[in-house]
């Protein structure tokens, strides 16, 4: 066992559970995210501890594979998301800290396999006390700074593209910005469609479905089962929450509350990764429960969703948020915007109604449900879905 690699191992190990402990009270609204740092800080900082003071062949071992596994979750939640619930497949965008925290745990690898491999170059070539100040110096960076994530694609800068919400989650808030900030996509030509309560078109039932031809069919079936499946894990408030989604806005007849997942928004359409959700409020005392789906996806023009013709697609232009509240649309520019403004002309929108037991009877993809309209006597769906009339 190589002294000088071992206690340099455990060095880097107990710096990236340092930088990892020091994370978590920025992501303790982000879901799983938070315990799984938690986690991560406690078996980095107890292995090198522990391996201080009984430095054994398998105790390395375990060093390698408790880092590895650290450093492996790390690139996966920042390339294609972790496949764990409450992370519903969320990609986090890459910040300073955690690219510290991994490259301490790369050397931490590196160093206690070193320590183990009968190949390895003598201790003279390799100073503890050199590389335990390198961890330290690294650590006491990543403790200390500011989380600043990369954002890329901007035509404003991210500071001047709104105020960091401290409702959402950090990663969430980030990516809220980041859509503010960036340009339109040329080409786009979007059209605002609103029927009152700034959502769809939908004070009417829509004309019935277009058939699809076998090949859509098969497609759509498979879509479709994704959609139904994944709403399955989002059925409540608490399970929403814990994938990353806050509520934008208020409830609107006929068409729920909208729970945004900001880092979901923007980016191509996954009928099992809506950026929003759709919750009835109206329950009669009872729990809101998820009603449906709606998809918020970039594209210059309608964008191919769903399979067949059936999909209704808009957009919603010159949205200002305050604090992740939607508060204003049609705002015409960012100056007249005390917080967030959204362009929106690139940003198309599409309701769906997956969630089983719930379905629209006007359709799976109209843009508002009766059946979440405040009921009057002998009042028909399209008036007691109207605000102004309530």
């Amino acid at each position: 066992m190589h002294h000088q690699k071992f206690v340099s191992a455990a060095a880097f190990s107990i710096a990236a559970g340092a930088v990892h402990a020091a994370a978590i009270g920025g992501h303790g609204d982000a879901g799983i995210l938070g315990p799984l740092l938690g986690l991560a800080a406690f078996a980095q900082l107890a292995w090198g501890l522990f391996i201080l003071v009984n430095p054994t062949y398998l105790g390395m071992l375990a060093g390698v594979v408790i880092n590895g596994v650290a450093v492996l979750a790390w690139a996966m939640s920042r390339t294609v998301g972790l496949p764990l619930a409450g992370a519903a497949g969320a990609v986090h965008p890459v910040g300073v800290q955690d690219v510290i925290a991994a490259a301490l745990g790369i050397g931490a690898v590196v160093l206690a396999l070193g320590s183990v491999s009968e190949r390895s170059v003598n201790d003279t070539t390799l100073n503890a006390t050199a590389t335990t100040t390198i961890a330290v110096s690294l650590a006491l960076i990543g403790m200390l700074l500011p989380e600043e994530h990369i954002v890329v694609d901007q035509s404003v800068p991210i500071l001047e593209a709104g105020q960091l919400s401290t409702r959402l989650p950090q990663a969430e808030a980030i990516a809220l910005l980041g859509i503010s900030a960036r340009p339109p996509l040329s080409g786009a030509q979007g059209h605002s469609h609103d029927h009152g309560g700034g959502h769809g078109i939908g004070f009417q039932e829509p004309p019935p479905p277009k058939p699809l031809n076998p090949a859509e069919q098969a497609r759509f079936d498979e879509q479709w089962a994704d959609a139904v499946a994944a709403a399955q894990n989002l059925m409540t408030i608490e399970q929403a929450t814990a994938a990353g989604y806050r509520q934008a806005g208020t409830e609107v007849p006929g068409v729920g509350s909208h729970w945004v997942k900001w880092s979901l928004v923007d980016k191509p359409f996954d009928a099992a990764q809506p950026s929003m959700l759709l919750f009835y409020e109206f329950t009669n005392g009872k729990p809101p429960q998820l009603a449906g789906f709606s998809y918020w996806v970039s594209s210059a023009e309608v964008p191919e969703g769903f399979a067949g013709p059936n999909d209704s697609w808009h957009v919603h232009t010159g949205m200002c948020f305050i604090d992740g509240w939607l508060r204003f649309q049609n705002v015409a520019q960012r100056g007249d915007c005390v917080d967030t403004w959204i362009d929106g002309s690139d940003l198309w929108m599409l309701h769906a109604w997956p969630v089983p037991g719930l379905e629209n009877r006007w359709g799976q993809f109209a843009d508002m449900n009766p059946d979440m309209c405040m009921r009057r006597p002998n009042t028909p769906d399209i008036l007691s879905c109207n605000p102004a009339g309530i």
